[in-house]
């Protein structure tokens, strides 16, 4: 999680109501423009429980959550329709990231927290023997009846794109609602709707570190997200190393790069940060962002960018 400030000023045609509960791990914001308090009220209670409902589903850390479920047994029969979705968006993720993204890596994550809780660098061959228990197209089957099945051993993880998911399931909620504008923030990820300002963006600020910030301006229905190991990752042997892992050479990312990305839903911004995260080479970035439309990335450390694209919505650097 990094650090989104976001910047408003008052709007000549509606109140601004600001929400925060801790959600998915962290602070979940709504800030709604409207001219009813006792509406937006509602609507805030309502939506926090309709987030409740989806962690039910989604949460790695609930036992009874129907990912540790799934994760426990090894397969899940008639399986809700919301973790259907997710797979299958995660396996299209996979795909469209050339295997960067890779929500099978759980058995990587787990053994990398050994790894930190013991305090020593695991040998090459240990690291090898992981490789069998990952890579999604070989793990994961889901039949025409939403039935799913994991290979032995293999569990999933879905942290890197089920808070994009919620995100983007309570912004569809929220548009039924008549809410003039608003924006969700789940853990520093961002989505927002309307014209907060009587004008067409939201600025939001990026900042990874005290002396780097940044702020972009997100229209209407555009999200945000952000990933590096700023706030979140584990030292081994004295090494710090990013909470992040990659799934091609099974070892934890330990470069100091953090990467934003703005895309057309939550679900994109989420996964394509963590993967942007990965990959550092600008051949293979490029691949990345042809596979995708109209999202825009910056990759910087605190020194420098290092790379960007010409649409990133960056209007201030201090």
């Amino acid at each position: 999680m990094l650090l989104i400030a976001v910047f408003t000023t008052v709007n000549l045609y509606a109140d601004k109501f600001t929400y925060n509960e801790k959600k998915l791990g962290g602070d979940f914001k709504l800030i709604f423009y409207t001219s009813e308090k006792n509406n937006a009220d509602l609507i805030a209670n309502q939506t926090y429980l309709f987030v409740d409902s989806l962690n039910l589903i989604f949460s790695n850390y609930l036992k009874k959550s129907d990912i540790s479920l799934l994760n426990r047994k090894r397969k899940l029969k008639n399986a809700s329709s919301q973790l259907i979705a997710l797979l299958k968006l995660s396996q299209q993720a996979h795909k469209n990231t050339n295997g960067y993204f890779d929500i099978s890596i759980k058995p990587l994550i787990d053994f990398w927290d050994k790894a930190e809780k013991n305090k020593r660098f695991p040998s090459k061959n240990s690291i090898l023997k992981q490789q069998k228990f990952v890579g999604l197209k070989s793990v994961l089957t889901i039949t025409d009846s939403n039935d799913i099945f994991l290979a032995r051993k293999s569990e999933l993880d879905l942290g890197g794109i089920a808070k994009g998911y919620i995100i983007d399931e309570v912004y569809a909620f929220l548009k039924k609602k008549n809410i003039t504008s608003f924006l969700i923030e789940a853990a520093g990820d961002i989505r927002v709707f309307g014209r907060p300002e009587n004008t067409d963006f939201w600025n939001v600020g990026v900042s990874a570190t005290n002396s780097n910030s940044y702020i972009v301006a997100l229209k209407s229905g555009q999200a945000i997200a952000t990933s590096g190991k700023t706030y979140r990752f584990r030292i081994i042997e004295g090494k710090k190393y990013s909470h992040i892992v990659n799934p091609k050479t099974l070892t934890p990312v330990s470069h100091n790069f953090t990467s934003s990305v703005i895309a057309n839903s939550a679900v994109e911004a989420d996964y394509l940060a963590s993967t942007f995260n990965i990959v550092v080479n600008k051949d293979e970035i490029e691949k990345i962002i042809d596979n995708h439309k109209n999202i825009e990335l910056l990759i910087f450390n605190k020194h420098d960018i290092i790379f960007e694209t010409k649409k990133f919505l960056k209007t201030d650097k201090n």
